[in-house]
């Protein structure tokens, strides 16, 4: 029995599956193909790029050792790439094993090899300190080996003796080697810590796995087999580490949660930008199913995420940062391996530019494995496949930015209003450039100033922070007239809310007494109002006196809904907004709010026919309708409120969302339940029934759309092609 029930679940399964990737591959919620052309950009979100002035001009490429020696003159598969202080590039020639040293002139200057009888075997990483020596990570070989500036060997570090680093065989691919003389080298979900004397100093920086429900319920309640079935949760890997000129390590990773890209402090913890927190709640099983099942999509939504989630045909891909780097002002630059873009962020992980891409033409990569940045800003990619290392030039444009984010990090606002003043001039639509300018405001205090420039940056956290200091700097400059203003609003408030109540109440008892009388337009608006608090008797007088409700006041509770959710789009304030106005669709914001009492009403008139239901579709619609007025009673103030309200408060404006909809809820538990004679618990049977057929409707209706779509852009191809072809 157990086995068919599985069987059964597993064809729903993939029937849904079908239909959600159906719907969601042809709908607006994949974003649009991006286009080829060889832009720089910056990405608002994921299906988003804005154009900026190019960042990065390609200068040339180095293919070779020139004439140095006579053997292996070309590189073959380049794996790593270190700048040292001095501006001499280390280029790890994997595939020769060897080491190539070049010169800020880009001469070959020195190639070593292996220092002792052991030649390299597949290394991976290379690390030069203040002193010039080298440590080379022998991969292949399970050893790091210390190389003196002339190549002569110093010492080799082995795995280290410790119950702590395990059984796991000792690999290290990248490395590097701090002021204090310890060897970090990525270790898969850590970074070990190795000294001078090859002893053992810990594992580091280990990412959060999380809680997840269904592990703890198998640990508390499952048997031993489940227990030693269920599988080992691991954290996310470790690709890449630099050292920056602060003593942070800085490392690229797999970790899709808190950020691929981290800055670690003096005990492991990353106080670079996160993406969210890790392990403080529930998974969510339906988020996860799309996710897992459908397009991974969840990961890509309007949240900020390094790099890209999809690449330039709008294909999900998971991004892989294969290197890192960090220039002497704290700049972090990442190569992305799959699709070959190169991304910048400056100190506190904001997107300076994105460029570069996957191709054969100079600018573009097959394979890149490194990179690495000169004094000057030169950026320097190895690409492994092409076995040649290009280089690209900043432009004015991206080291006025440096200058801006520098001044600004290091508390220089004047200089840093002035750089990002010159990068507006250069691109007036750069996001970050007024983020810039509103914090130069916020610490000048001007705060109405930054507020206007955190709206052009499209930053809720800065608005924020501007907005409470000018809300009490307001509020301290005019406290009598606010407090004064304050009672006459609650006291009008208090007024409005006595007499429409009073009002309202009467209207019911008149439609109620009046047995012979229709319910008129007015006085069906002001039943639905009493409803609010009095719903049972509502739908008591719906369903006894149904063929007197007047389906025309319906229809303007509907069109006041509507209007209320159009101004409410345009006076909320911005902090506390769902959607930006210049995206804004008020037909679709229509179609939102409908859709849902709409399909109520069709599901539930479906199911309560075939279900012993008494109630008509007219008497269904009226009762349904009224669940709108929690929208309308609710929203209309809270509008006008959130202005005086900001980010801080949004948990508090969330609750006030959450009630409307609780209400709402009510209303339609309570009409199935006394629209049709139901008891409780058959009333809740019904109810979820209903919501099953809704989903069906949504997702029929989905198919039909975008069929339909399909066939009309089909058949304007045709015509179209017929045009060129015989007219």
């Amino acid at each position: 029995m157990i086995e068919i029930i599985k069987r059964k679940f597993k064809r729903f399964e993939k029937i849904v599956v079908f239909l959600l990737a159906f719907i969601l591959s042809s709908s607006s919620f994949v974003p649009s193909v991006y286009a080829a052309e060889d832009i720089d950009y910056v990405t608002a979100n994921s299906s988003f790029r804005m154009p900026i002035p190019k960042a990065y001009n390609v200068v040339g490429s180095i293919n070779n050792i020139g004439e140095y020696e006579d053997k292996r003159i070309f590189f073959k598969d380049p794996q790593d790439i270190f700048i040292d202080e001095n501006d001499y590039i280390y280029v790890l020639d994997s595939g020769n094993s060897r080491v190539v040293v070049l010169d800020p002139d880009l001469k070959t200057v020195a190639v070593h090899y292996s220092p002792d009888d052991m030649d390299f075997n597949s290394p991976q990483g290379v690390f030069v300190d203040d002193n010039g020596d080298l440590y080379i990570s022998d991969t292949g070989n399970s050893r790091i080996v210390h190389m003196s500036p002339q190549g002569e060997l110093v010492e080799v570090f082995t795995n280290p003796e410790s119950s702590l680093v395990g059984n796991a065989p000792f690999a290290p691919s990248k490395l590097i080697v701090s002021n204090t003389g310890y060897i970090y080298v990525v270790r898969g979900e850590t970074i070990m810590a190795i000294d001078g004397n090859n002893e053992f100093r810990g594992l580091y920086g280990q990412t959060k796995i999380g809680y997840s429900l269904s592990e703890t319920l198998v640990r508390i309640f499952g048997s031993e087999q489940q227990k030693t079935a269920m599988a080992r949760r691991t954290a996310s890997s470790y690709i890449n580490v630099a050292l920056g000129d602060d003593g942070m390590i800085y490392a690229t990773s797999f970790d899709r949660d808190e950020g691929e890209v981290k800055k670690l402090n003096s005990i492991g913890n990353n106080i670079y930008r996160k993406y969210k927190t890790v392990g403080s709640g529930f998974t969510n099983p339906i988020t996860n199913f799309i996710r897992k099942k459908v397009l991974k999509s969840t990961v890509a939504g309007s949240t900020f995420k390094f790099g890209e989630y999809f690449d330039d045909d709008g294909y999900y891909m998971e991004p892989v940062f294969r290197d890192i780097a960090v220039d002497n002002n704290g700049i972090v630059t990442i190569i992305e391996e799959l699709n070959g873009k190169i991304y910048q962020y400056d100190q506190e992980g904001n997107m300076l530019a994105a460029f570069g891409g996957l191709g054969e033409k100079i600018g573009e990569f097959s394979r890149p494995s490194a990179i690495a940045v000169n004094s000057e800003g030169r950026i320097f990619v190895v690409d492994r496949l092409n076995n040649n290392i290009q280089y690209f030039d900043p432009t004015e444009f991206i080291l006025t930015v440096h200058e801006a984010t520098t001044a600004y990090e290091k508390g220089d606002y004047d200089l840093a209003y002035d750089r990002w003043s010159r990068v507006l001039e250069l691109h007036e639509n750069y996001e970050l450039a007024h983020a810039g300018i509103a914090k130069a405001y916020y610490k000048q205090g001007r705060w109405k100033d930054s507020m206007v420039e955190s709206k052009l940056a499209n930053n809720r956290d800065l608005y924020t922070q501007a907005f409470e200091e000018y809300k009490y700097e307001v509020l301290r400059e005019n406290f009598t007239l606010i407090i004064f203003l304050a009672v006459i609003i609650l006291a009008a408030v208090f007024l409005f809310l006595k007499y429409s109540f009073k009002a309202a109440k009467k209207a019911y008892w008149s439609f109620m007494e009046n047995h012979h009388k229709k319910m008129g337009i007015g006085q069906g608006i002001l039943y639905c109002y009493n409803a609010l608090f009095h719903p049972v008797d509502a739908m008591d007088g719906i369903h006894y006196y149904r063929d007197r409700i007047n389906l025309k006041s319906s229809f303007i509770v509907m069109a006041i809904a509507y209007v209320v959710r159009v101004a409410y789009i345009y006076i909320v304030h911005y902090p506390l907004a769902s959607i930006d106005v210049n995206n804004a669709n008020v037909i679709f914001e229509g179609v939102k709010l409908f859709i849902i009492p709409i399909t109520w009403i069709l599901a539930s008139f479906a199911v309560t026919s075939i279900s012993d239901g008494e109630s008509k579709i007219h008497e269904i619609a009226f009762a349904t309708i009224i669940g709108l007025m929690p929208f309308i009673f609710v929203n209309t103030p809270l509008m006008f409120v959130s202005n005086l309200m900001s980010k801080n408060q949004q948990s508090w404006y969330g609750v006030f969302s959450a009630i409307v909809y609780v209400w709402m809820i009510i209303i339609f538990f309570l009409g199935m339940k006394l629209l049709n004679n139901y008891s409780f618990g058959k009333a809740l049977r019904m109810c979820i029934i209903t919501v099953f057929v809704m989903l069906v409707i949504w997702l029929v209706a989905g198919m039909v759309y975008v069929l339909s779509a399909r066939v009309i852009k089909f058949v304007l191809e045709y015509i179209t092609e017929l045009k060129v072809n015989f007219l």
